[in-house]
């Protein structure tokens, strides 16, 4: 196989990563080729789409020895958190073991591997993660994501792979916190907001950005990328309201026991960026300043 430099194959790209990625990347002139579940959700693009089902190994190989990437984004993953508790075979099938479809193709044909992995990896019994912190995952999507991440480290090459922990990912567009925040407060719902779990919001066009810098810079490892902001869920929640200058009555909060969750979630599972700053020259936008973007 004769690799093209400027192919890149990105997985779950019918999501809210995977859209924006797609345009930003053919934007800077990357061959994109787009693969997802379904048909295309993305209109007015100029690269190519293809139905990949990341489970299947056929599909993959398929796809892989066709388009020839020198880069593969894994950014296709199961991430209802609840779901995958329920779920547990679909979770490890989508996160975790599909990632061996993509190991031996990685090896043989030495393309550079970005996996989309999750501060859910941590317990949250600190916060201020870094990148070399011990993993202790509460609930299954986290196992899912972190064995796909040990997957990876034990069978690949130090400068094949690099993987990307982040954290509560929002951005424009219809399928993420932002949106769903957005809808239930101008129909008039109640929210009922927990303030004892903190996160560290993740704007997409900054995510985007990062892969970017990883891919030029030819950078491997573990990154942690986010808005390095220390926010309780309730703080987020309220500040989308303030931005759209909608009724702060209506956000009720509450402690995690009262929503009664099905999946345990971490308290604060916050990430440190300073590796990210240091080293990819990251400059984070905070949620204010991208909300005033979006809304």
């Amino acid at each position: 196989m004769s690799l093209n430099n400027k192919k890149i194959l990105i997985t779950g790209a019918n999501g809210l990563l995977g859209q924006v990625l797609r345009l930003f990347l053919e934007k800077h002139g990357f061959v994109v080729i787009a693969t997802g579940l379904g048909s295309d959700r993305l209109c007015n693009h100029n690269h190519v789409y293809k139905e990949l089902d990341v489970t299947s190994l056929e599909q993959c190989a398929y796809v892989i020895n066709k388009y020839e990437p020198s880069v593969i984004v894994n950014a296709a993953a199961m991430t209802n958190v609840d779901e995958c508790e329920i779920s547990k075979t679909k979770c490890l099938a989508v996160n975790s073991s599909s990632i061996d479809n993509f190991i031996p193709h990685v090896i043989n044909y030495k393309i550079h591997l970005i996996q989309i992995s999750t501060d859910f990896v941590f317990n949250g019994f600190s916060g201020g993660y870094v990148e070399n912190d011990a993993c202790n995952p509460l609930n299954n999507y986290g196992m899912s994501k972190l064995s796909a991440e040990k997957n990876i480290k034990n069978n690949l090459g130090d400068e094949l792979y690099t993987i990307i922990r982040t954290s509560l990912i929002y951005g424009p567009g219809e399928n993420n916190f932002l949106a769903w925040v957005r809808t239930k407060l101008e129909t008039g719902d109640i929210l009922n907001i927990v303030h004892d779990q903190y996160r560290t919001p993740t704007y997409v066009n900054d995510l985007a950005l990062a892969i970017l810098r990883i891919i030029e810079l030819k950078k491997y490892g573990l990154y942690h990328i986010s808005s390095g902001e220390k926010l309780s869920i309730f703080d987020i929640v309220c500040n989308i309201a303030i931005c759209l200058r909608l009724d702060l009555s209506k956000i009720n909060k509450i402690n995690s026991r009262e929503l009664n969750q099905i999946a345990s979630r971490p308290s604060d599972s916050t990430l440190d960026i300073d590796k990210a700053i240091k080293e990819l020259g990251f400059a984070p936008t905070k949620l204010n300043n991208a909300l005033k973007n979006i809304l």
